[in-house]
């Protein structure tokens, strides 16, 4: 069976004609392997093909057709890891249909938005503030509630549920927050 070697890029053929050159194969007129002019690449166009001849040590050019035209021929792509130019091709994979594309999305979304979704994240959600579904500082926020008055309902929901903390400590620093809110609505009534 023949074997023709799919070089689709220039890095491609760059990468193929470096590895062969290292295994002193040559062009069939004898012309090293060196890829210094991409001539050849150029005038074959992209999607180029060659075959090696392993006796001889040769590689010769096959027209693009060559396959199609040749029974009992074998395709095989050549795919250059190193980035010889520094440029980026596309990568070659298979992409999500556009359905899945919008379940990924909506996965995604849910466990950013929706709280039984979200990691247990003891810095920003810490689970004496999250024991009743909602957050202090959601519901605080939602009803545009000042300092004092978020700190009350702050304390009084996570009391007796911090670590090291007891319920009457909290319970006495949401006092304290409700007196600092009775003393200032006292100061503007008068």
């Amino acid at each position: 069976m023949r074997s023709v070697i799919q070089l689709a890029s220039v890095n491609d053929y760059v990468g193929y004609m470096v590895y062969m050159n290292k295994k002193d194969y040559k062009w069939a007129d004898g012309t090293p392997l060196l890829p210094i002019s991409l001539a050849r690449y150029y005038k074959y166009g992209h999607g180029t093909y060659v075959r090696e001849f392993h006796e001889s040590k040769e590689i010769r050019w096959v027209p693009n057709k060559y396959a199609e035209l040749t029974p009992g021929t074998e395709l095989i792509p050549y795919i250059e890891k190193t980035n010889y130019f520094d440029t980026y091709e596309p990568i070659k994979c298979d992409l999500p249909s556009e359905k899945e594309s919008r379940v990924i999305k909506q996965e995604a979304f849910d466990a950013l938005v929706k709280p039984q979704h979200r990691m247990n994240d003891e810095i920003s959600q810490p689970s004496h503030y999250t024991s009743g579904g909602i957050e202090p500082i959601e519901f605080i926020q939602s009803h545009n509630m000042n300092f004092e008055k978020g700190n009350v309902i702050k304390y009084v929901t996570r009391a007796g549920k911090k670590e090291g903390q007891t319920e009457v400590k909290d319970l006495k620093k949401a006092r304290q927050y409700l007196d600092f809110l009775i003393g200032k609505l006292e100061e503007k009534e008068k």
